[in-house]
């Protein structure tokens, strides 16, 4: 209950010194040492005074819907604890997180080799339709061919395949064993592969290639692992996407099945980076605090947010070199609405 009070008190301190400081000043554009509180000629040479622009208008038509600008000099800056960053336009850094599981060999082998024989299966059976499409024949036991061959398919995908390793699958010959593409994944110097499921939302952020960290809990250790494909079907249920990684260059025993943690370090576009408290979402739109001159601190609704680990990227609302607020927002926030809703503010 004291807290809520010194805060009130401190808020009514503030709103008052705002308001001594919104009195209108007039100066001479001439000689612009000399101001006044109210229209009339300079005592110097004449001139007719000027209304100053930084007055209580500039902050009003600086508003947000019920975001008003706020005048506050050093001290009420410091009793409020507000600090300002500049605005940096830098990549934006995220680290994507999965759990997964270490695969079999006998896994990988069965699902691929499930497919290989679906596949041979359909080829031989289209032919014979072709052979035969004029004639009178019950053509069921092809359809369950075919049906076979698109579950195999499906398996893969949700396994974690695309359909460019899918496709190497259909140049297996059974008759050149000694002379084949390969069944994919089983790759000399690859001894453990792990299958990662990834939340739907980090979907765009996965690509082959990408180099990652995988955490082996039992072991208490951390081993490399590249993405090798990232699967095209979601489960509905977890709305994760399965991706296969080769375990690389280690030399020690892992278990099948075993759990694993993996994290992927990527590194976005450029975008003008503020700090994670810098931003205020109100629910209806994204506010920063910028500092412009005189202490006077301009609410800016931002849009094309993106969430980063080095902080929020910016498309568009602020520019980079920006004085954003990054501490004592929500004093500063509580101010600016109050500000706001004296001026006749709204949404």
């Amino acid at each position: 209950m004291r807290t809520f009070i010194q805060l009130f008190l401190i808020m009514v301190f503030i709103t008052v010194a705002s308001f001594s400081y919104a009195k209108d000043i007039w100066y001479c554009p001439m000689h612009t040492n000399y101001t006044a509180e109210k229209p009339g000629s300079c005592p110097i040479c004449g001139m007719t005074l000027v209304k100053r622009l930084d007055d209580a208008d500039k902050l009003k038509s600086t508003s947000i819907g019920d975001h008003a600008a706020v005048h506050l000099n050093n001290d009420q800056q410091k009793l409020l604890g507000i600090t300002t960053v500049k605005a940096v336009k830098q990549p934006l850094k995220r680290m994507v997180r999965a759990s997964g599981y270490v695969s079999t060999l006998n896994e990988l082998f069965l699902l691929q080799d499930t497919y290989v024989k679906a596949y041979i299966d359909f080829v031989q059976a289209f032919r014979d339709k072709k052979r035969f499409e004029h004639g009178r024949r019950n053509w069921d036991a092809h359809r369950e061919i075919q049906v076979k061959l698109h579950n195999a398919q499906e398996e893969l995908l949700r396994f974690g395949m695309n359909d460019t390793e899918i496709a190497k699958l259909q140049k297996y010959s059974w008759q050149t064993p000694w002379d084949q593409p390969g069944l994919s994944f089983f790759k000399e110097g690859v001894k453990y592969w792990v299958v990662a499921s990834f939340y739907e939302q980090d979907l765009g952020y996965l690509e082959a290639g990408q180099m990652v960290d995988i955490e082996v809990p039992a072991y208490h250790e951390h081993i490399k692992g590249m993405i090798k494909t990232v699967g095209q079907i979601i489960d509905p249920q977890t709305r994760t996407v399965n991706a296969l990684i080769e375990v690389q260059d280690y030399r020690g025993e892992l278990v099948g099945n075993m759990f694993v943690n993996v994290t992927v370090d990527v590194e976005l576009n450029d975008f003008v980076i503020i700090p994670k408290d810098a931003l205020m979402d109100t629910g209806i739109r994204k506010i920063v605090y910028v500092q412009g001159k005189d202490g006077v601190f301009v609410p800016k609704e931002v849009s094309d947010v993106v969430s980063g680990d080095n902080g929020w990227g910016i498309k568009s609302g602020i520019n980079e070199g920006d004085e954003v607020v990054s501490q004592g927002n929500f004093l500063l926030d509580s101010e600016s609405r109050m500000q706001s809703s004296l001026q006749g503010g709204s949404l």
